[in-house]
């Protein structure tokens, strides 16, 4: 079963202003969704970034590791109702309840009313976190593109895969091919990435070079049998995103 955390709030780095999050604790895989030659899995919590957000109070783009955790707030928001404020009063309050109550009232509204960082998940945030600001930092700009990679290729996911129609041409060729290349500039020289390496050079109409980098992969079960896979398309000559 899928699992999330209690809400975590966090403090924005830009505006310090709150916002929450609930962390993935436990996944469920489902049997019946693919997995696809680029490396984004089927599964309805594959495709929301993990990493990076809007902050709910600026709208600033925030990554995750660079906001101050503040606290963790209680999975259910404690309530009473007056009568039984008294008889915890008088009883003692055994359990606690009347203490955790009082502790949650006693928050700062802004931390009680913090609402949820706002995940990416379109191509269009992808775009427009990568152009508000150069990434300073390799690996984020990698995460953002990789991302924008699987965004842009969702249009074809949900209908199977396949080849693009005239204005998803029109799109490859002004957003997604430059994507593309800037990954496997990004990825070079790095040998886990070999197998994405070949499936972007497959997407991009090199099949030779795809071929080439395909039949280097070091075998370590599942890596392998993907490149193989990714090997076959490109020995057929085929670009187009497949299911595997």
């Amino acid at each position: 079963m899928t699992r999330y955390s209690a809400p975590i709030i966090h403090q924005c780095p830009a505006c310090a202003g709150y916002f929450k999050r609930h962390a993935l604790t436990s996944m469920h895989f489902h049997a019946d969704v693919p997995d696809w030659s680029d490396g984004k899995n089927g599964q309805w919590w594959a495709s929301a970034s993990g990493s990076v957000g809007r902050c709910p109070v600026c709208s600033t783009s925030v990554w995750i590791e660079d906001a101050v955790e503040v606290m963790h707030l209680p999975r259910h928001t404690p309530t009473m109702v007056g009568l039984d404020r008294l008889w915890h009063r008088m009883t003692g309050d055994r359990n606690g309840r009347l203490r955790e109550v009082l502790e949650w009232e006693a928050l700062p509204a802004a931390l009680r009313n913090a609402e949820s960082l706002r995940w990416l998940s379109e191509a269009d945030d992808f775009i427009a976190v990568l152009t508000e600001a150069p990434q300073r930092l390799r690996e984020r700009e990698l995460h953002l593109r990789v991302r924008l990679w699987w965004a842009l290729n969702d249009r074809l996911r949900h209908d199977g895969g396949g080849t693009p129609s005239a204005s998803q041409s029109l799109m490859q060729r002004s957003i997604a091919r430059p994507n593309m290349l800037r990954i496997l500039e990004l990825i070079e020289g790095s040998p886990k990435a070999q197998v994405t390496r070949g499936e972007l050079l497959r997407q991009l109409g090199r099949f030779g070079e795809a071929v080439a980098v395909l039949k280097a992969v070091v075998p370590d079960g599942r890596s392998e049998v993907r490149a193989v896979r990714i090997e076959r398309l490109a020995s057929a000559r085929i670009a187009a995103l497949q299911p595997l």
